[in-house]
């Protein structure tokens, strides 16, 4: 037999033994039959870590490999077995349960209080060794619908989104090889291009680039060779893309969740993900200022932190997900998606899915009446006018009416200082912010709309520019509140200006 070992990338062994594509592929990992895929993908993924993301179980995997004339290093004790003839005489059931109960099941409501009760013990500070004991007691595993159902449960009993995700990872430990694989992706979500796709190419990217910092950096701490942080610094300005892997769940991901009821957990993480964030500008800083005693720490918790958030996207936010999306959301999202950007790496192929029309379906679209005016005070306007008019004026423009509900952003087709989506239409203003900045936004909309304030406005530098952001409350002719509109301009080349300029160029 021919061996391999699950430290092997899928690309090597490709390489080496062309046959074992197949063989590959036949366990679940279609994308493979994409030569890109492989020459992307397939570099940076080892065997073993496609098995565990595509939770393809060890005896399958071994007998597959069998037939088919391989053999795996470090499964070599492991035996190919042979179901019996006879079956085998039922097991008594075990006390702990399996993640699988039945919403609104007597079952799934002594589960859920369990898992409260559980949590609610580590927020007072139990000790975490007696409650996972008394965790293994009651569950084999739980599935990633139950840890969202809890999650709303402990914010619906007064436990803030800040205060969950503090313990975040000591939950996610308490879980750790509990939570079960209860989701399949469709052929359609396998394509190149679907955002689950991409999510996990991206993912794995990520987990490249860390590594990549990770051995320029203990070899950089030995040496402190100039050359060597140049080469962190380039690796870093790369994983700054993360940045646009979670605005994409932020902004394209979980307007939708929240639509369908699953509040709790986009807050949890989105406030994980601003961490990160930190993190990753705090050891940036550190590595510039050559501070060595503190790179170490900073990086080690940097990379814990990413490469959990890795597990808590694909072990509990698409197996929360993948079920109650539908093919009009992923497409949503996969237009979204464009609108943000990539991380790392860039879709091989843009997804568009295999649909057809109904019966009686014409692909004629009806005629609407043609341009309407819509009357002003001070004259009139066509929608169409209107729309591009105020898509010119050179502000990021965003209406919240008088309920906290976006209404409406303007779009010049440029990159913009707060993102905004079409998700965000019709959203609850709070829900698309990060949980650290809801007691600022709280308050300044009360302020506007109590008459406490008429304007808010605040200036800072990112991104390279002077952004100047202005909150003004707009109000009926009776004085009443009708909601708050945001403007947002870069003010660097009005304050760059100089003498006076009275013709034209």
């Amino acid at each position: 037999m021919k061996e391999i070992s699950l430290n092997d990338t899928v690309y090597n062994l490709v390489k080496q033994y062309p046959e074992i594509r197949e063989v590959i592929i036949s366990l679940g990992f279609e994308p493979l039959r994409s030569d890109k895929m492989l020459n992307t993908a397939g570099r940076i993924m080892t065997i073993g870590k496609a098995l565990k993301r595509n939770d393809v179980p060890e005896d399958i995997f071994i007998e597959t490999l069998a037939k088919n004339g391989f053999s795996v290093k470090e499964m070599a004790s492991s035996a190919v077995t042979v179901a019996p003839s006879e079956p085998a005489e039922p097991a008594e059931p075990a006390a702990p349960t399996g993640g699988i109960a039945r919403m609104g099941s007597t079952e799934f409501q002594e589960r859920q209080d369990i898992l409260q009760s559980l949590i609610l013990r580590l927020h007072r500070g139990e000790d975490w060794d007696a409650v996972q004991a008394d965790f293994k007691k009651h569950f084999t595993g739980v599935s990633a619908y139950e840890i969202s159902v809890m999650e709303q449960g402990l914010m619906g009993k007064g436990i803030d989104a800040e205060d969950i995700q503090r313990l975040c990872n000591v939950h996610a430990s308490l879980f750790g090889g509990s939570i079960e694989a209860v989701y399949t992706t469709s052929a359609e979500q396998q394509h190149a291009g679907h955002p689950i796709q991409i999510m996990k190419l991206e993912n794995l990217a990520i987990e490249n680039t860390l590594e990549k910092v990770s051995k320029l950096l203990a070899v950089y701490l030995e040496t402190k060779e100039p050359t060597l942080k140049e080469g962190i610094q380039k690796q870093l300005a790369l994983l700054g893309e993360f940045d646009k892997h979670y605005a994409r769940k932020e902004y394209a991901i979980f307007p939708i969740m929240e639509n369908k009821g699953i509040t709790a957990p986009p807050k949890v993480m989105w406030g994980v993900d601003d961490n990160i964030r930190a993190m990753y500008k705090g050891f940036k800083t550190l590595l510039q200022k050559e501070d060595f005693a503190a790179i170490p720490k900073a990086f080690s918790d940097l990379k814990y932190e990413m490469t959990e958030m890795i597990t808590k996207e694909e072990d509990i936010l698409l197996p929360m997900i993948i079920d109650i999306f539908n093919e009009d959301h992923w497409l949503q999202i996969a237009e979204e998606s464009e609108e943000i950007g990539y991380c790392i790496v860039k879709p091989e192929a843009k997804w568009v899915p295999e649909r057809s029309l109904p019966e009686n379906v014409s692909h004629e679209t009806q005629t609407i009446e043609a341009n309407p005016y819509i009357n002003f005070q001070t004259g009139h306007l066509t929608p169409h006018q209107l729309e591009k008019m105020l898509n010119n004026i050179p502000l990021e423009l965003t209406f919240v009416d008088a309920d906290n509900i976006v209404r409406y952003y303007n779009d010049n087709g440029e990159e913009k200082f707060f993102k905004r989506t079409s998700s965000a239409i019709g959203r609850d203003v709070l829900n698309c912010h990060p949980p650290k900045s809801l007691p600022i936004v709280t308050k300044l909309l009360a302020d506007l709309k109590s008459g406490a304030k008429e304007s808010e406005s605040m200036w800072f530098r990112a991104m390279g520019k002077f952004i100047l952001v202005t909150y003004r409350a707009v109000r009926d002719d009776d004085g009443s509140y009708m909601g708050t509109l945001e403007y947002v301009q870069d003010i660097q080349p009005i304050i760059d200006l100089d003498g006076e300029k009275r013709t034209l160029s």
